[in-house]
C-alpha cells in the first residue's frame, strides 16, 4: 500500500514537473520571438539613422560644391562659365534628389526598408561618383 502511494505521488510529481516545463518552454519561445522582433526593429532604426546621416553629409558636400561653383562662375570667362553652370545645375538636381530621398528614408518602415535602402544606395553611389569626377576636373 505504501508503495502504491509513493508511486502515485511520484507520478503526480512527474506530471506536475512536466507541466511546468512545457509552460516555461512556451513562454521562452514567445520571449525569444519578441526579442528577435525588437532586435530587427532596433537594427532597422540604427541602419536608417546611419544612412540618413550619410545622405545629410553628402548634401552638405553638395552645398559646398554649389557655393564654390557659384563663386567660380562669377569670376569665369564666357566659355568656362557655361561649363561651370552646367555642373552647378546638375549638382542642384542631385541635391533635390537627395532631399526627396531623405523624405523617403524618414517615412520608411520595416516593410519598405529594403526598397528605400536600395534606391538610396544607388543614388548615393551615383552622386558620389559624379562629385569625384567633377572634383578631378576642377
Amino acid at each position: 500500500m505504501t508503495t502504491r502511494i509513493i508511486n502515485s505521488f511520484t507520478t503526480l510529481l512527474l506530471l506536475f514537473t512536466f507541466s511546468i516545463f512545457i509552460v516555461q518552454c512556451g513562454d521562452r519561445s514567445e520571449d525569444n520571438e519578441a526579442s528577435s522582433e525588437e532586435e530587427i526593429s532596433v537594427s532597422f532604426e540604427d541602419e536608417r539613422e546611419e544612412i540618413v546621416s550619410n545622405v545629410e553629409d553628402l548634401q552638405h558636400n553638395l552645398d559646398e560644391k554649389i557655393d564654390d561653383l557659384n563663386s567660380r562662375i562669377e569670376d569665369a570667362g564666357e566659355e568656362t562659365e557655361e561649363e561651370l553652370m552646367t555642373m552647378r545645375d546638375a549638382l542642384q538636381d542631385h541635391r533635390s534628389d537627395l532631399e526627396q530621398t531623405l523624405e523617403k528614408l524618414e517615412n520608411s518602415t520595416e516593410d519598405t526598408w529594403s526598397t528605400v535602402k536600395s534606391e538610396t544606395e544607388g543614388l548615393y553611389e551615383s552622386v558620389t561618383s559624379k562629385l569625384e569626377e567633377w572634383s578631378d576636373r576642377l
